[in-house]
């Protein structure tokens, strides 16, 4: 007991000393949810200027069903990538879960499958890759860790109920919330549980690590602060509403929003309320920090730019629906897709919000876009993933009509 404990703190001492929080090395990959430990890398790399669809998967979808008895309707259809549901890009592949129950690895310049793994209910969070292995969360209340090669399970611990909470994985260390009312942290090796903290309600948002703590918020209208080596609760703070936004470190505060529509930006140090928002509807996303600015989309339709350190907003962009897909921002552009059936992908300009392009799917997106690498890729709740990426001369079309073949012939004949 007393090695494992030694073993458990010196990791978590070896991560306070990781290069940027866990940022990726190059613009090319992106490993996490909102990029590292901090969760205040949205995207990397240049987004393309002239959009055109690469390629395109269908995955389709699954009934609630009645096994997991959560109070939902039987009957709700979850099709494609859910919230937040962010794909991971590591070298040519990307990884992700879908609502359909299976996680999948793809060919990031075609879309073909290399491989896919069944799980027992849908996947809404975002994996995790690290090294040679790929951590996620699943609603058939299991957190699993595979071998990025093929897929297989290394191991799979159950918890209480639900799993919206993409992991946090940290030099040894998983650290997850669960819709049980609890945080947990788990070895990154063997799946062992390190210890457990019980919260007054369901955790949906992912934990962040700021120099030794962990910041998650909850339903019942509280962000905790645990201290990451035994999960002792060092402090909380009062948001007053369902916050599933994931806490954004930049600078010495914390940014997040919750379902009343407040937004926060908090003294990560002395704890203390810097600035704050109230808007009309609720806010889903999770903020994007760039330039000393941050980019939120709420549930009111308009995507927001404020100053970090004042709270000025400085522009906001109406789209047809609300947004509560979180914007990924890198290149000087803001790109998030629309909810309500408004089927858009969006790019506005960073500094003025002014729309650059947008690329209509249909549908409607819940999911976070991963920009990394030239290319975005988003999944829609209409079953599709899209890979978007720069119309070049002389480029052609690709994508994956396997289990279309209307669609093949349609273009074919030149009907799309």
């Amino acid at each position: 007991m007393r090695a494992a404990l030694v073993g458990m703190l010196t990791c978590f001492a070896a991560a306070a000393l990781c290069h940027a929080a866990g940022t990726p090395a190059n613009d090319q990959d992106l490993t996490m949810f909102r990029g590292n430990y901090y969760r205040n890398l949205s995207a990397v790399g240049t987004v393309p200027k002239k959009p055109k669809m690469l390629w395109r998967l269908y995955v389709g979808g699954i009934l609630e069903g009645t096994a997991e008895n959560r109070g939902v309707d039987p009957g709700t259809w979850w099709a494609g990538l859910g919230w937040t549901g962010q794909p991971a890009k590591v070298g040519n592949r990307y990884y992700f879960g879908s609502l359909n129950s299976y996680v999948y690895c793809v060919d990031a310049a075609t879309g073909t499958v290399l491989w896919k793994q069944k799980c027992g209910h849908s996947i809404k969070g975002s994996v995790n890759v690290v090294g040679d292995r790929l951590y996620h969360g699943c609603r058939d209340n299991r957190i699993r860790c595979r071998r990025i090669s093929d897929g297989a399970v290394i191991w799979s611990q159950k918890i209480g109920n639900d799993m919206d909470s993409s992991p946090l994985v940290m030099h040894g260390a998983v650290i997850v919330g669960g819709e049980d009312g609890a945080i947990y942290c788990f070895a990154a090796a063997t799946g062992a549980r390190w210890w457990t903290y019980r919260t007054e309600g369901s955790n949906e948002s992912s934990p962040t690590w700021v120099d030794g703590k962990i910041y998650q918020g909850n339903s019942r209208g509280w962000m905790y602060c645990l201290r990451s080596g035994n999960g002792k609760l060092v402090w909380r703070f009062r948001t007053g509403d369902d916050t599933d936004s994931t806490m954004v470190y930049y600078r010495g505060c914390l940014y997040f929003g919750c379902e009343s529509g407040q937004f926060f930006c908090l003294n990560e140090k002395t704890r203390k309320l810097v600035w704050t928002h109230k808007w009309p509807r609720g806010i889903w996303a999770t903020p994007a920090i760039y330039d000393h600015k941050v980019y939120i989309g709420c549930a009111d339709g308009y995507m927001r730019c404020l100053a970090a350190g004042t709270g000025k907003e400085l522009w906001k962009f109406k789209c047809k629906s609300r947004v509560w897909s979180s914007a990924a921002v890198t290149d000087g552009c803001v790109v998030f897709g629309g909810a309500d059936a408004d089927g858009c992908v969006y790019c506005l300009d960073a500094a003025t919000g002014k729309l650059k392009w947008k690329v209509t799917t249909g549908g409607y997106f819940l999911a976070t876009p991963c920009v990394a690498g030239g290319q975005i890729l988003i999944g829609n709740h209409n079953g599709w993933i899209y890979c978007i990426g720069e119309d070049r001369p002389g480029s052609t079309r690709v994508l994956r009509d396997a289990l279309f073949p209307l669609d093949a012939l349609r273009r074919w004949l030149g009907l799309a």
